[in-house]
């Protein structure tokens, strides 16, 4: 297991900022890497992609992806996310 990322929600409340989304969708291919499931890793190595910093692209102030959501809420259930260790929390 990677170091897990931090939970950075965006300032509507809704989603994340993109820069965590992206952190997040590699942390969890790479996660999905290491338990050799190919679905897996390809979804989340998508995700990365189109969240990817590209020249002449700015990064999205906000995002929101349901299946990202529901593994941040697993991590966060098995208690490897700290709240008080969030950017906003």
């Amino acid at each position: 297991m990677s170091k897990i990322p931090y939970v950075e929600r965006a300032y509507c409340g809704m989603g994340l900022t993109g820069e965590c989304a992206y952190v997040w969708a590699c942390f969890l291919a790479n996660e999905a890497g290491w338990a050799d499931d190919p679905v897996a890793y390809d979804k989340w190595k998508a995700m990365a992609e189109t969240l990817q910093p590209k020249e002449g692209k700015p990064m999205p102030a906000a995002v929101h992806y349901s299946d990202l959501e529901d593994e941040i809420s697993k991590y966060e259930e098995r208690g490897y996310i700290n709240p008080t260790n969030c950017a906003q929390e």
